[in-house]
C-alpha cells in the first residue's frame, strides 16, 4: 500500500497512513492530535477504516500531545469501524499520551495495547 501525507498550516500534525502486513493498515499521527488538527487525524482514520476489512491501527508514539478533540476523534474512528467490521485498536505513545488514556479510562475502549508489534503478531479481533 502506498504511504500518503497531509499535513495542517504551521505543521502541528503529520499523519501517514501505510498497511505494513497485508490487511492491516497503520494510521501513524505526529504532532498535536487538538481541535487544531482533530479534522487531519479524522479524515486518515476514516479513510483507513473504508479501505474494507481488516485491520485499523492508530499508533500514537509520534504524539506529543492528544486533547479530549483527539480522543473523540478516535473514538468516533472506532465507532465507524465497528460499525464496517473493521477491527480496531490504539498502540503506543508517549507517557503523556498513555496518561490521559489511563485518566479518562479510554484506553481499554480504543483497544490499546503497548506496541505496533503486538497488534501485528496478534491481529484486533472484530
Amino acid at each position: 500500500m502506498q504511504v500518503t501525507r497531509a499535513e495542517v498550516p504551521f505543521d502541528l500534525l503529520r499523519v501517514a497512513v501505510s498497511e505494513p502486513v497485508p490487511g492491516v493498515r497503520v494510521v501513524a499521527p505526529v504532532g498535536e492530535a487538538d481541535t487544531a488538527t482533530s479534522g487531519l487525524l479524522r479524515d486518515a482514520a476514516l479513510g483507513a477504516v473504508r479501505a474494507g476489512p481488516g485491520n485499523v491501527v492508530v499508533d500514537m508514539a509520534g504524539l506529543t500531545f492528544c486533547g479530549s478533540t483527539g480522543l473523540v476523534v478516535l473514538l468516533e474512528c472506532r465507532d465507524a469501524a465497528q460499525d464496517a467490521g473493521v477491527g480496531f485498536a490504539a498502540v503506543g505513545g508517549p507517557p503523556i499520551v498513555r496518561r490521559v488514556l489511563e485518566i479518562t479510562g479510554l484506553g481499554p475502549l480504543l483497544g490499546h495495547r503497548d506496541s505496533l508489534d503486538e497488534v501485528l503478531a496478534a491481529p484486533v479481533k472484530r
